[in-house]
């Protein structure tokens, strides 16, 4: 299973923020961080305010923070916040269309039960636990996370 930029960008903002939790942090701060784009991880940043991952902060010194414990945030949630269309394999309208075989192949039910199982594990992990690695404090120099 191969999950697109975006939803890649979503964890790796999550984390930053969780990583600094004394402090804003701005999407261009992220961005520099990974050497992402700016204007992409500000549409993240977005998506998770939206979603209620993040809170921000407008204006001079503003920025974002999470707005749960990081313990309670499961990696599944995010999952496919980035994801149009979260289906491993589209029978009725992937590539070509509607697929000939499709009313008697076995493998769409599958992949679901494979895309579930996915999804269980995700689920099954929290930031809280991403996070807790000390190497990536030091991979950031967060002095601020103490």
């Amino acid at each position: 299973m191969k999950l697109n930029a975006n939803t890649d960008f979503l964890y790796r903002a999550l984390i930053y923020v969780a990583l600094h939790p004394g402090r804003l942090v701005t999407s261009r701060e992220i961005a520099e961080a990974y050497g992402l784009s700016h204007h992409h991880l500000a549409k993240v940043c977005q998506d998770l305010i939206r979603h209620g991952f993040l809170k921000s902060q407008r204006g001079r010194g503003g920025g974002v923070q999470l707005a749960r414990d990081p313990d309670s945030i499961r990696l599944g949630e995010l999952l496919y916040l980035g994801e149009e269309n979260p289906k491993v394999i589209d029978c009725e309208t992937g590539v070509g269309g509607a697929c000939r075989i499709a009313p008697a192949c076995r493998l769409k039910g599958i992949f679901a039960q494979a895309q579930q199982a996915f999804l269980e594990v995700m689920n099954s992990h929290t930031l809280a636990e991403i996070i807790s690695q000390p190497k990536l404090l030091s991979l950031f120099d967060c002095d601020d996370s103490q």
